[in-house]
C-alpha cells in the first residue's frame, strides 16, 4: 500500500497473477479480493485498508470466476464466470 506522502506499507494479501480478482469499494477505503491459492473453493474477502483486517464475504465451490465488479452503491458484487461447454446464442430482434 502506498500512502499519499509516498511511503509504503506492506499488505498481507495474495491474489492470482494476471487476473482481475480485486476491486476497490466506491469509498476507496476497502478492497474486495479473491484470495489464492488456485485450489477450490474460491474465497472472497473484504479488506479494510485502515485496520488492515480482512473478513470473508463468500465462498464458491468451483474455481471459475474470471472477474467481478462492485455496484456503484457498494451493496452488490457481480461476477463473470467461465463455464466449459457453454453455448453462445445470438437473438436477432425484428426492427421496430
Amino acid at each position: 500500500m502506498i500512502h499519499a506522502d509516498g511511503t509504503s506499507e506492506p499488505l498481507n494479501i495474495s491474489v492470482r497473477a494476471l487476473t482481475q480478482h480485486y476491486r476497490f469499494m466506491p469509498s476507496g477505503q476497502q478492497l474486495v479480493y479473491i484470495a489464492t491459492p488456485l485450489a477450490t473453493p474460491e474465497h472472497i474477502f473484504l479488506l479494510d485498508l485502515a485496520t488492515k483486517k480482512s473478513r470473508q464475504l463468500s465462498t464458491f465451490d468451483m474455481r471459475s470466476t474470471r472477474s467481478f465488479d462492485i455496484t456503484p452503491n457498494g451493496k452488490y458484487i457481480t461476477f463473470d464466470r467461465l463455464k466449459d461447454n457453454s453455448n453462445i446464442v445470438l437473438i436477432d430482434l425484428p426492427p421496430r
